[in-house]
């Protein structure tokens, strides 16, 4: 008996939430917040200390804000990135953000999803943000190559091969879970078009 359940009784869509930042990622988020911050200190120690009127204390005021913005701008820009849900429909996988726009994989492209994928940025040969409210962006892996990430844990990780993109790194809280449900929807997506170009 075939208890595999149809594509019209699956809830769609399936929704698992993102693994929670894992420990480097919270040291490197603080670290950066905190740097950031200190970079403002050097204007409020300057004009109380009336060193402002001089030329080099201005300099300095501007060189430390300009820094001190850059910085704060990228952990925004990170925030706002930072993945939050993995939703499964019936026809694409959508990954939530912060604020930013949801990322959409149309169920055609995935190729393959499986797990674990060691994602250790100490061998990265280059990566986009390495902790910054998670692991996003571009990565070059020694061992897996041109990577996209959207990783918040590098314990639990889940890759997701697409047809001529980059292999596609993300971490569900229940990674197990999220890799069955992915594949069980993604073979009923390829066994109905595949019904509806025999129909045809």
């Amino acid at each position: 008996m075939n208890t595999k359940p149809s594509t019209e009784r699956i809830q769609m869509p399936q929704i698992y939430d993102c693994a929670p930042l894992d420990r480097s990622a919270q040291q490197i988020t603080q670290g950066v917040v905190f740097v950031g911050g200190v970079l403002t200190l050097p204007g409020l120690f300057l004009g109380l200390s009336g060193l402002l009127n001089a030329g080099y204390g201005m300099w300095g005021v501007l060189v430390s804000a300009a820094v001190a913005a850059t910085l704060l701008m990228f952990v925004w820009l990170s925030w706002a990135g930072m993945p939050t849900r993995l939703e499964i429909h019936a026809d694409a996988l959508h990954i939530r953000r912060r604020w930013w726009r949801r990322i959409r994989i149309p169920m055609r492209d995935i190729e393959t999803v499986m797990r674990p994928v060691s994602l250790d940025v100490r061998r990265e040969r280059w990566g986009f943000n390495v902790g910054v409210f998670g692991y996003q962006g571009p990565f070059l892996s020694e061992r897996y190559g041109a990577l996209f990430c959207m990783v918040t844990d590098r314990e639990r990780t889940v890759a997701i091969a697409r047809t001529r993109q980059r292999l596609l790194v993300v971490s569900p809280l229940q990674p197990a879970g999220f890799v069955y449900a992915l594949q069980d929807v993604r073979q009923q997506y390829a066994e109905g078009t595949g019904s509806e170009g025999n129909a045809k």
